[in-house]
């Protein structure tokens, strides 16, 4: 078993003096190790319940919770650019932070995506990475527990130090490797895009592509674009997830149908009367109304997915993932952070403005990609490997 630095009993901060201390103490540090543990279940937004933070010398357990605590003391910590702050898997973190402050720590470093680049596997979880950095098993049956409930058992404070300690020790080891590797800028420019709070916007173009694709009328689409929009604030400002506020099916029933009184609101699927004849209720119809006033040329034109032009080869996407998956192979890289399916499909279609040939992307796969979508690339196989050999 490799080594790991052993912490003292962990420091329960839950007043605004402690916290003050803890990050005067925190401020002479190299690194620190983060992580937080939240519910969601019944809310838009997650509701921090904990923090954890490990230094050099002391790991705390910082009481979100607790109504003596004034966290925006962790500021000068979470603004510090001379502290790496060391996440796994960091953007549910990172999205608590930036609702809580209205800011991103800086100088972050995930070590899931770190892991990634350094040819873990996709993905690869906390546990996982641990085992295979530290060779130590982690106890991780403590994922689901009530972090709302106090106080805080003793199991559910030995597995959330365990979060932040093991992980302490685990960094300077996979940082080591990356730099090895000559891979640390590769981490870098994966970094800047969690460090983007346009990142964690709502992904309310998605959510209309997904939800409109079988609507082929533009006042329609028009007319849920509307209502997506409107639900998403809704749920943001009342606390509560989109889908308790209103189903999928009743956004795209309300907006094929598109009725325009309390009555004919009610007859739709999931809409009940007391919603109908409410404030919510008008807000629909309101909604419905400024969607029949505009003019038909400034409908949104319908999705449409299957458009035979716009279909790729299914051999030469075949082609390209067998690539990938070598290319991966070659450089120890996970085949997920270089290039999604879609990214595949659409190197096959002939899209040249992608982000797979920039960066260090390029290098493992656009390239060679391009020259295979082109002709300029075959691929053998020798000794049980495959290669690729220019034409």
């Amino acid at each position: 078993m490799k080594s790991f630095k052993e912490f003292p009993v962990p420091q329960l901060i839950s007043d605004s003096h402690s916290l003050r201390q803890m990050v005067d103490s925190l401020l002479v540090e190299n690194y620190v190790t983060m992580d937080t543990e939240f519910v969601r279940e019944s809310t838009y937004w997650p509701e921090l319940c904990l923090i954890q933070i490990a230094g050099s010398h002391q790991v705390y357990l910082v009481d979100a919770l607790s109504k003596t605590i004034d966290l925006s003391l962790l500021t000068p910590l979470l603004l510090e650019p001379k502290i790496v702050k060391v996440f796994h898997a960091a953007q549910q973190d990172l999205e608590i932070f930036l609702h809580l402050f209205g800011f991103l720590p800086v100088s972050i470093f995930d070590t899931q995506i770190a892991a990634m680049v350094a040819g873990f596997g996709n993905q690869i979880g906390y546990d996982s990475l641990i085992e295979s950095l530290l060779n130590h098993k982690v106890d991780k049956s403590y994922r689901f527990s009530d972090w709302s409930i106090r106080p805080l058992t003793k199991a559910q404070q030995d597995y959330a130090v365990a979060d932040v300690t093991y992980l302490w020790s685990a960094f300077p080891i996979l940082y080591e490797k990356l730099r090895l590797d000559n891979r640390l800028s590769w981490v870098a420019s994966e970094m800047e895009l969690l460090s983007n709070p346009d990142f964690y916007l709502p992904p309310i173009e998605k959510i209309c592509k997904k939800l409109g694709a079988k609507i082929r009328n533009g006042r329609s689409l028009a007319c849920l674009s509307y209502l997506i929009q409107w639900r998403e604030e809704k749920a943001q400002k009342v606390n509560i997830p989109r889908h308790h506020f209103i189903r999928d099916e009743s956004l795209i029933a309300i907006a094929v149908a598109l009725p325009d009184t309390v009555k004919t609101l009610e007859k739709i699927r999931g809409i009940n009367r007391d919603f109908a004849n409410g404030q919510d209720g008008q807000s629909v119809l309101e909604i419905i109304k400024k969607t029949k006033e505009i003019d038909s040329e400034s409908l949104p034109t319908p999705f449409i997915y299957k458009n035979p032009v716009e279909k790729p080869s299914e051999a030469l996407v075949s082609l390209l993932k067998v690539m990938l998956l070598a290319k991966c192979e070659i450089y120890k890289v996970a085949p997920k952070l270089v290039a999604s399916s879609k990214d595949i499909e659409k190197i096959a279609l002939g899209y040249r403005d992608l982000e797979i040939f920039t960066g260090w992307r390029h290098e493992v796969f656009g390239k060679d990609a391009i020259d295979l979508c082109e002709g300029k690339l075959m691929i053998s196989v020798q000794d049980k490997t495959l290669k690729f050999v220019k034409v």
